[in-house]
């Protein structure tokens, strides 16, 4: 099951640091879905969650909006 988290109306720097602290609080392996309508956010995030090294995919939606679906990996292993 996913988390969601609607942003809508939220402009910088709030969806990037929800975004964060919400992944934070979750689990390994856990689906985050992310509304939103804050044109930087969709450059933002997914850059943010690719440096973590999270999957995601973005998503326009018909009414403006656009969902970013992250997948939080497990944390990597120093070699």
């Amino acid at each position: 099951m996913a988390e969601h988290l609607d942003l809508r109306g939220k402009v910088c720097p709030y969806p990037t640091t929800e975004v964060l602290d919400t992944l934070k609080k979750l689990p390994s392996g856990a689906i985050l879905e992310v509304l939103s309508d804050y044109l930087p956010a969709r450059y933002t995030i997914p850059a943010m969650v690719s440096d973590l090294g999270y999957g995601h995919d973005l998503r326009n939606n018909d009414d403006g909006t656009f969902t970013i679906t992250i997948e939080k990996a497990s944390p990597k292993n120093p070699d």
